[in-house]
């Protein structure tokens, strides 16, 4: 799984949940073509305690095959054009990192079960 984070600030005088709509259609539009796998879109609770943008869209995607067919479509589209283009023009400031899962809450039982298995030499 990868997680491709955008931190972002929407512009002044953009009404939030305006702004955060065309975020979220954008994102299920991406969702529902299948060029991506999920995402959630989360408010930073920290406030100025924190480098961080105040909101974070966390787009997940199966693998490294997803990931690079959907980076390719929306080049096809046109990064400043439909959905993506309006996105664009509502973010004032945007930060971008790509995870990728290593462990998750289910991780000890996989690690200890391959521990059983695993044989001396």
């Amino acid at each position: 799984m990868i997680h491709y984070s955008i931190w972002f600030r929407l512009r002044d005088g953009m009404e939030e949940a305006e702004g955060l709509a065309v975020v979220q259609t954008f994102l299920n539009e991406l969702r529902s073509a299948g060029e991506i796998a999920g995402f959630q879109i989360l408010r930073n609770r920290s406030g100025s305690k924190t480098m961080r943008l105040p909101f974070q869209a966390l787009i997940e995607f199966q693998d490294n095959a997803q990931f690079a067919a959907a980076f390719s479509a929306q080049g096809t589209r046109g990064i400043h054009s439909g959905l993506h283009g309006r996105v664009m023009a509502l973010v004032e400031d945007f930060q971008i990192e790509v995870f990728e899962k290593v462990l998750s809450s289910d991780s000890a039982a996989i690690l200890k079960a391959s521990r059983e298995f695993a044989c001396e030499i």
